[in-house]
């Protein structure tokens, strides 16, 4: 092809044709050089070959989604019990939470009755008399 277009190029520079009929001349090779490339044969070969691959393709799609479905089936119980694992040791975990705290909040009342209890004896004490000194006597 590329001695053709050489040959073509020579006559124009002769002056044996002119542009246009080197033009159309080029054009003419362009044409029938992409015929020869994808003449019928070549054409139905990759039409066959494409035909192939897009029914391997769906074969192997519904394989691939079958081999999917049985794997997400196995695991389905695993995950359920999994999940119930982590459920159990989650409440054993707040109902240990729970307990500590309200175990913390009776210290706490605990130790807050018992300062309170100190104070009001001797609050209670002292009280009677600042009682009898705040009261008008009466004479």
């Amino acid at each position: 092809m590329k001695t053709e277009r050489l040959k073509i190029l020579e006559l124009l520079e002769s002056g044996k044709i002119s542009a246009d009929e080197a033009a159309k001349l080029l054009e003419a090779l362009k044409v029938s050089a992409t015929e020869r490339f994808w003449d019928e044969d070549s054409a139905k070969n990759i039409e066959e070959k494409f035909t192939k691959f897009s029914q391997n393709l769906e074969g192997f799609s519904k394989e691939v989604g079958s081999k999917l479905e049985s794997a997400f089936k196995d695991m389905e119980p695993k995950i359920r019990s999994a999940t119930k694992v982590v459920v159990e040791k989650t409440a054993a975990i707040v109902e240990e939470i729970s307990k500590s705290l309200s175990e913390t909040l009776k210290n706490l009342d605990e130790k807050v009755h018992d300062e309170s209890c100190c104070c009001e004896d001797e609050c209670e004490e002292e009280a009677p008399a600042d009682e009898d000194d705040s009261k008008p006597t009466e004479n």
